[in-house]
């Protein structure tokens, strides 16, 4: 879930509440953050590889930093580790239909068994889908490692009262999923043409969380746009596969990206990337939470 692989274990004081802040919180979107923090709970309690291997889906994702298998990535992991992690959520969010969600905060480890060495920091994002004898299961995992620990959440945010979203009914999730790769098609043809700037400027939620590995997550698109123009290269990124929710409102796609030089055809840095989108009150996809980890210099995105 949280990049663990080379970091040691945990013990975390976050915020206890567990109520969302700002709207009010539906059935769906507290059941959620009640397995959320179960989870982080029994992670601490009786060990990482127990936790995953219980909330983890069947069909589950995790970056590692390429994606793999979910359950096999933490079946391999030794019942013995002495890494800790514990985790709290910062923000959450659910579908309309209450089957799709996803959660995001900061995770910290450590050794249990070195109490006093340096902690590890990060954020974590972790989808959910309701299964149907109606838990809650993580879909897919990733995280980004950062130096500093960041403030920890008092409680977590959801969104604001009154927000308008998206009130379709049931619909047709093949369907949905091709019109969501559609608008990745899109983003990425506004990257190629004016530049990864201007495809944010059209493409991106105005509350977009962006996470990149060294540095804390970038709050909001006007903070995210500051950044964008130092970004140098041509991206070019390959989905892997999509998933939209039942009422065709939230949706994941996750991936490869290669990033080329200006003058070069060949890519001189790749990443696995995960993107969750919102359907806006007008029937439009935006971006509203958009990470990447590096895989390893030389190797190609495999898209």
């Amino acid at each position: 879930m949280r990049q663990t692989a080379g970091v040691l274990a945990l013990s975390l004081a976050l915020g206890s509440a567990a109520a969302a802040a700002g709207q009010s919180a539906s059935p769906s979107l507290k059941r959620l953050i009640e397995a959320e923090r179960a989870f982080s709970s029994m992670s601490e309690a009786r060990g990482v590889r127990e936790a995953f291997l219980y909330y983890l889906a069947d069909d589950s994702i995790v970056f590692r930093p390429g994606p793999v298998p979910g359950r096999r990535a933490y079946e391999d992991l030794p019942g013995s580790s002495t890494l800790l992690l514990t985790w709290a959520p910062e923000y959450a969010e659910v579908s309309a239909g209450g089957d799709l969600g996803f959660t995001t905060g900061p995770y910290l480890a450590r050794d249990r068994t070195r109490t006093s060495a340096p902690a590890g920091h990060g954020h974590y994002v972790s989808v959910w889908e309701r299964q149907a004898n109606r838990e809650w299961k993580v879909s897919f995992d990733a995280g980004v490692r950062h130096p500093e620990p960041g403030p920890a959440p008092a409680e977590t945010a959801s969104l604001p009262a009154g927000f308008k979203r998206w009130r379709g009914r049931r619909a047709d999730r093949i369907s949905e999923r091709s019109m969501l790769l559609k608008e990745e098609s899109k983003f990425a043809q506004t990257a190629r043409a004016g530049g990864l700037a201007e495809a944010y400027v059209a493409h991106a939620a105005d509350d977009i969380r962006v996470y990149r590995d060294g540095r804390l997550p970038v709050a909001g698109k006007v903070a995210w746009l500051k950044l964008v123009s130092s970004l140098a290269g041509r991206y070019s990124w390959g989905p892997v596969d999509a998933v939209v929710s039942s009422t065709g409102d939230l949706g994941f796609v996750f991936g490869g990206c290669d990033v080329l030089s200006p003058e070069e055809s060949q890519p001189f840095g790749s990443s696995s990337y995960l993107r969750i989108w919102r359907k806006t009150a007008a029937g439009e996809w935006r971006i509203i939470l958009d990470l990447a980890v590096p895989l390893p210099a030389g190797s190609a995105s495999g898209q």
